[in-house]
């Protein structure tokens, strides 16, 4: 994936009344584009040790074309491609699942 530094990050704290204030995991957005589409990741503790908890594709249009998601968060792998129609693909990796959707399942 293209990371571009110039994008501003997006910091929410996840509010969970059971856990003390000092624990509240970091939850951050970070956005870049390529290929003409804008691809969104959703991760928590961006600061220690980075895990995906989603990820979005649209196109140059707007239009939402899929998203991205590991099956298993902890270990980062059994990655899912979900297209705008509801129709799931498994990935070999997070790289391959932001591909697909940013060329050939853009086109569908």
């Amino acid at each position: 994936m293209n990371h571009d530094d110039n994008q501003p990050e997006r910091v929410v704290y996840v509010v969970d009344p059971t856990m003390s204030r000092d624990v509240q995991p970091e939850v951050v957005t970070r956005t870049n584009t390529e290929n003409d589409c804008t691809v969104t990741g959703v991760l928590i503790d961006p600061a220690d040790r980075q895990q995906l908890l989603y990820g979005t594709v649209t196109g140059p249009d707007g239009r939402f074309i899929g998203s991205y998601f590991p099956a298993d968060i902890v270990r980062q792998s059994e990655w899912r491609v979900v297209t705008a129609d509801g129709t799931e693909y498994p990935a070999p990796s997070e790289g391959h699942a932001v591909v697909a959707l940013i060329t050939t399942l853009r086109r569908a």
